[in-house]
């Protein structure tokens, strides 16, 4: 019987998970990739991002995949077997918010009998935003510490100095991946299934299961506490998060001026929209929001999906509640 490799894909909130994914998905074009993600709210907004067939993706829409009981995740990914036996790979999207090592530890220790090995996590770090994340979230500090691969993102927006004085700071950290940028030159082939560590560090932890309930209003990250007699346990702080859902067409010019002055809190913002006042009536525009990064671009509705639109906006010291109204308004034109 195969073995199908896991390789987990961590990264702070917008370092690029999903764009490094395609590009995976599309650099091994013979081989059958499963793809499990993160979804924030009952409206799959990862998988109209990743580029991948509906059959192929298994959304977990009830908060942080670290939080999820190991049992649950199991049996995901046996899930997944089952309903695609041809699978090669099983690729992990977590959410910016997890911490990796409670998802390796349940793989590290548990095979589905002989169905499924652990490969590798590969950490995304975003060189232009680095600096804020890590000052104010703790999670960032041990995506890093426990990668395997550390594959630099954002560098076509960035100097040489920014890349450097980047490459500098993940010295500092206590990691021994190796790193590499995303660029025309990456082969993926480097970071996909080429692993050849034990894990032993995260396969021998005693990890704690937490079972938290997750809104759409309120999301956490985790803090990494050191493991004691009670085991490894990832602490939990609250940040503020909107989940904004509506079936009737927004108006583009209104809607710019929300995009153009997100609240400074805002660290995250993505999903899609409908426009009402575009020049294409088949536009489905999807929204990457990452303070340097402001991104939003079409893609044609798939044939009999529902017109909506469906954001989320994740950060920290920022009034979910006037952001709402503003979106609201989105619903009348700009006098």
């Amino acid at each position: 019987m195969k073995r199908i490799p896991i390789t987990l894909v961590t990264g702070f909130l917008g370092a690029g998970k999903s764009t490094f994914i395609n590009r995976v998905t599309e650099h091994f074009p013979e081989r059958n990739f499963g793809l499990i993600v993160n979804e924030f709210g009952d409206v799959q907004l990862e998988s109209n991002i990743v580029q991948a067939s509906d059959d192929r993706i298994i959304e977990l829409s009830n908060g942080c995949m670290c939080c999820v009981i190991r049992g649950d995740l199991l049996s995901t990914v046996d899930r997944l077997i089952r309903q695609q036996p041809d699978i090669d790979h099983i690729i992990l999207e977590a959410s910016g918010l997890s911490d990796p090592v409670p998802i390796a530890n349940t793989f590290l220790n548990a095979d589905l009998n002989g169905q499924i090995r652990f490969d590798a996590i590969v950490c995304l770090f975003d060189v232009t935003q680095y600096e804020r994340h890590f000052s104010e979230y703790g999670v960032s500090h041990v995506q890093l510490e426990y990668a395997d691969f550390v594959v630099l993102t954002k560098t076509d927006a960035a100097d040489s100095e920014t890349i450097a004085a980047a490459r500098s700071f993940l010295s500092g950290i206590d990691t021994e991946a190796r790193v590499y940028t995303v660029d025309e030159a990456l082969d993926p082939d480097v970071v996909i299934d080429t692993f050849t560590g034990d894990h032993a560090d995260i396969r021998d932890l005693q990890v704690v299961d937490h079972d938290h309930d997750h809104n759409h209003d309120g999301h956490h990250h985790h803090d990494h506490e050191p493991q004691t007699g009670g085991g490894y346990h990832h602490a939990h702080e609250r940040v503020d998060t909107l989940f904004f859902r509506s079936d009737k067409p927004l108006y583009a010019a209104h809607f710019g001026k929300v995009f153009q002055h997100m609240p400074d809190g805002v660290v995250r913002a993505k999903g899609f929209l409908d426009l009402a006042d575009e020049e294409s009536d088949d536009a489905k525009y999807i929204l990457q929001y990452t303070g340097a990064r402001k991104d939003l671009y079409s893609v044609p509705w798939k044939p009999g999906e529902k017109r909506q639109s469906a954001l989320v906006f994740i950060g920290k010291n920022y009034d979910v509640e006037a952001l709402r109204r503003r979106l609201d308004a989105c619903h009348t034109p700009l006098i």
